[in-house]
C-alpha cells in the first residue's frame, strides 16, 4: 500500500480545498515556511489517528489543540476535512476520510485490515504506524536519542510487532492476577474467621467473669420481682423487665441530681435579691412614685393657672401699648379749641390734664401685671421640678424590682417543671436536704437492683458457657482450615509470579532475537549518514530482565547523547529511526514520509541522506519529503529520479489569500547518460 493522494479543506492553515496527487516512486513537498509543508504530514496522521502527535503541550492560556485542529483565520472555510487515499499494487484504492461535523468514516480495525498484516501486531498498531512512517525532524533526536533507556527499547518493541503465537506473557499476567485474587479471598475469610473467633472468645471471657461473680440468686429474683411489679415467667424476660426499669430511675435519679442543682442556684439567687424583702421594697417604691405624681399634678395645675393669668396679661399689654400712643398722641396736640384732640369733646385744660394722668396710672398698672405673672410661672415650673425627677427615679427602681420578680419567678417555674418531668414530689421542691436524702435513698435502690440483675445475669452466663466453648471449638478449626487455604494461596502466588517472570524474560530474549535484525540496519544507516568522522560504527545494548533497557553507544563505550553535537546527534537519530522504519514486519504501508529532516543537519549529511533515500527508492518503497530549500528539492528530484519510474514534485506557493499547489512531474533520469558521464569522467 501506498499513498495516492492527500485531500484538505478548512483544515489548520488551509482554508480552501486543496488536492495533492501522490506518486507512487517519489514526492518532493517544496515550499517556503508558512506554506503548508508540515500541516500535510499533519493531515495523513490525523486521517489516520484522529490525533497530531508532534506537540508536547496540549493545552495552554484555556486552549488546546483541538481549538486549533480547524480552519480559525479570515473568511469561511467550504467545509472541513481531511481525506488520505491509498493504492495497492493491484491498482485497488482505499480511501480515510476524517471531517469536523462526522468524524472518521473508518474504524481502527478496518484501517488495521488493509493497511497491516500477520497477527503480530503491536498495541495501537495504526498509531504506531504513523510513528513509523512519518519522520518529523522534531522526532529526530526525541524518538531516540533522548529518549530513556526503557522508552527506547518501548519504541523498538512496538516497530517490530508483539510476539508471534500465542500471547504467553499475557496469559501468565492472566494466571498471576487470577492467583493474586484467590489469595486476596482466602486472606479475606482467614480475616474474618480470626474476627468471629476473636468475637466468640470475648464473649466466654465475659460469662466466666459473670459466673465468677454468681451472688445468691433467690434474693436477687425476690429484689427485681419487687422492682418490676408484676412479676414475669421467664429469666430473660425479668432481666429485660428489670433493666427497663433500671434506665428509667437512672433517668429520674438524674432528675434529682438536677433539682438539686437547680434548688442550691434558686436558694443563692433569693438571698443576692433579698426575696423575702423585694415584695415590699417594690409596694413602697410604687407608694413613693404615686405620691410624687400626685405633687406633680399639683404643680402642673397651678403652671396651667398661672400661665392662663400670663395670658391675659399679655393680652392686656397689648392694649397698654396702643393707650401708651394714645397718651403721647394727645399730650403731643393738645386741646384744640377747647376740645379732645381724640374725642372732641369739650375740655377745660384741668379736664384735659386730670384725663391724660388718669390714662397713665391705668398704664403703669397694666405693664406691671406680666412681670408679675412670669415670675410666678418661673416660680410653679421650678416647684414641679423635683417632682419629675423623682418620678423618673422611682420608675427605673420599680422597673428592676419588676426583672426581679419576673426572673425569680421564672426560675421557680422552671424548678416546678422539671420536678413534673421526672414526677418528683412538690412537697421538697424547695427542701434541699430532703432531696438529698431522696436522692441518696434512689443511687442505693438503684446499686441494689443493678447487682440483682448482674446476679441474674451471672447465672445465666453458667448455662452459656459450655455452649460458647463448642463455637470457640468449631472456629478455631475454622481458623485453621483459613490458614492452610491461605498458606497455598501464597504459595501459588509465588509460584505465578515466578512463572510470569520466566515468561516475561524468555519473551524479552525472543525480542533480543529479533531486535538483532536492527542491528545491521542501524549500521548501514549510521555508516551512510557518516554522523562522526572516527566513529564510524553504533552498537546497541540489552540489559534487564523483566524492565527491558536498550542503550547506544559509539567508539568505546560511549553515549552518543553526550558527546554528539546538535548536528550529529540527528544524524544518529535519523539513522536509528530509519532503521526501525525498515523493521517493521507487520506493516503493508510501503511508504516513508519525511517532514524536513535536514533543517538541523549540515550539507554533508543532507547529501548522505539523499543517496539513503535513493537507494530505498529502488526498493520500491515510495518516498515523500518536504524541504524548504528549493536547491535541496531539486537535488532529491534529480537523484530520486534514477530509474525506470517518474516522480513529481508539489510547489506549494500563496496565492492571494490561499495556498496554490503546483505540480511537476519528474521523468527518470536515463541511465545511459549516468554511464556517459561516468566514462567521460574516468576518461579524463
Amino acid at each position: 500500500m501506498k499513498l495516492s493522494f492527500i485531500e484538505v479543506a478548512g483544515f489548520r492553515g488551509f482554508r480552501d480545498k486543496l488536492r495533492v496527487e501522490l506518486d507512487g516512486a517519489f514526492t518532493v513537498i517544496s515550499g517556503r515556511n508558512g506554506t503548508g509543508k508540515s500541516t500535510l504530514c499533519d493531515a495523513i496522521e490525523f486521517g489516520l489517528t484522529g490525533v497530531i502527535d508532534k506537540y508536547r503541550v496540549e493545552k495552554a492560556a484555556r486552549e488546546s489543540l483541538a481549538d486549533y485542529l480547524w480552519w480559525r483565520g479570515d473568511g469561511a472555510a467550504p467545509a472541513h476535512y481531511v481525506s488520505v487515499g491509498f493504492r495497492d499494487e493491484r491498482g485497488a484504492d482505499f480511501i480515510v476520510t476524517r471531517s469536523r461535523e462526522t468524524g472518521a468514516d473508518t474504524t481502527a480495525a478496518q484501517l488495521e485490515s488493509v493497511l497491516c498484516s500477520g497477527d503480530a501486531l503491536p498495541d495501537d498498531a495504526i498509531r504506531q504506524m504513523v510513528r513509523t512512517s512519518l519522520i518529523r525532524d522534531e522526532w529526530i533526536a526525541a524518538l531516540s536519542l533522548d529518549l530513556t533507556e526503557t522508552e527506547r527499547f518501548e519504541v523498538v518493541r512496538a516497530a517490530l510487532g508483539a510476539i508471534g503465537g500465542p500471547d504467553y506473557p499475557d496469559k501468565a499476567k492472566a494466571i498471576d492476577a487470577l492467583v493474586n485474587s484467590s489469595l486476596s479471598r482466602a486472606t479475606a475469610v482467614y480475616e474474618k474467621a480470626r474476627d468471629d473467633l476473636n468475637y466468640a472468645l470475648a464473649q466466654l471471657a465475659r460469662a466466666r467473669d459473670a459466673a465468677a461473680r454468681l451472688g445468691d440468686v433467690s434474693a436477687a429474683l425476690a429484689r427485681i420481682d419487687a422492682e418490676i411489679g408484676s412479676p414475669a415467667n421467664q429469666m430473660t424476660d425479668k432481666i429485660s423487665a428489670a433493666r427497663a426499669v433500671l434506665t428509667r430511675e437512672r433517668a429520674r435519679l438524674n432528675g434529682l441530681g438536677e433539682a438539686i442543682s437547680q434548688l442550691q442556684e434558686l436558694i443563692v439567687f433569693r438571698r443576692d435579691i433579698d426575696a423575702e424583702h423585694l415584695d415590699g421594697n417594690l409596694q413602697d417604691a410604687t407608694l413613693r412614685r404615686d405620691q410624687a405624681q400626685q405633687r406633680l399634678i399639683s404643680a402642673e395645675t397651678a403652671i396651667a393657672q398661672v400661665q392662663l393669668r400670663l395670658a391675659a396679661e399679655r393680652s392686656a399689654d397689648s392694649v397698654a401699648a396702643a393707650l401708651s400712643a394714645l397718651i403721647a398722641h394727645g399730650e403731643h396736640l393738645g386741646l384744640d379749641d377747647g376740645h379732645c384732640p381724640l374725642c372732641a369733646a369739650a375740655r377745660s385744660s384741668e379736664e384735659f390734664a386730670a384725663g391724660l394722668a388718669k390714662a397713665r396710672a391705668r398704664l403703669n398698672a397694666l405693664g406691671t401685671g406680666v412681670s408679675a405673672a412670669e415670675d410666678d410661672l418661673a416660680s410653679v415650673t421650678k416647684a414641679a421640678a423635683p417632682a419629675r425627677e423623682e418620678i423618673s427615679a422611682l420608675e427605673s427602681v420599680i422597673a428592676a424590682f419588676d426583672a426581679q420578680r419576673r426572673q425569680l419567678n421564672q426560675r421557680e417555674q422552671a424548678h416546678i417543671d422539671l420536678f413534673d418531668r421526672y414526677q418528683l414530689s412538690h412537697a421538697l421542691a424547695n427542701d434541699l436536704s430532703g432531696l438529698e436524702r431522696q436522692a441518696e435513698h434512689e443511687r442505693n435502690r438503684l446499686i441494689d437492683l443493678e447487682r440483682a440483675i448482674l446476679t441474674l445475669d451471672a447465672s445465666l452466663s453458667v448455662q452459656q458457657i459450655e455452649n460458647i466453648e463448642e463455637t470457640v471449638r468449631g472456629l478455631s478449626a475454622e481458623v485453621d482450615r483459613a490458614a492452610d487455604a491461605t498458606a497455598r494461596a501464597q504459595r501459588a502466588a509465588t509460584q505465578a509470579k515466578t512463572l510470569e517472570r520466566g515468561v516475561r524474560r524468555a519473551a524479552g530474549e525472543i525480542i533480543d532475537e529479533r531486535l538483532a535484525l536492527i542491528s545491521p540496519l542501524l549500521n548501514e544507516l549510521y555508516q551512510r549518514l557518516r554522523p562522526h568522522a572516527e566513529w564510524r560504527r553504533i552498537e546497541y545494548g540489552i540489559r534487564g530482565d523483566v524492565r527491558r533497557f536498550l542503550s547506544l553507544r559509539v567508539g568505546n563505550n560511549l553515549n552518543p547523547q553526550f558527546v554528539f553535537s546538535s548536528g550529529q546527534r540527528r544524524a544518529a537519530g535519523l539513522a536509528f529511526l530509519l532503521s526501525v522504519h525498515l523493521a517493521r514486519s507487520w506493516c503493508r504501508w510501503n511508504t516513508l514520509i519525511l517532514d524536513d529532516p535536514v533543517q538541523h543537519i549540515d550539507d554533508y549529511r543532507a547529501l548522505n541522506l539523499v543517496e539513503i533515500l535513493s537507494a530505498l527508492r529502488l526498493s520500491d518503497r515510495q518516498i515523500i519529503c518536504a524541504v524548504e530549500d528549493r536547491s535541496l528539492s531539486e537535488l532529491l528530484c534529480r537523484r530520486l529520479g534514477t530509474g525506470e519510474r517518474a516522480g513529481r514534485r508539489i510547489d506549494l506557493e500563496l496565492q492571494g489569500d490561499g495556498i496554490a499547489a503546483v505540480q511537476t512531474d519528474v521523468p527518470p533520469l536515463p541511465t545511459a547518460i549516468l554511464l556517459r558521464s561516468t566514462v567521460e569522467r574516468i576518461a579524463g
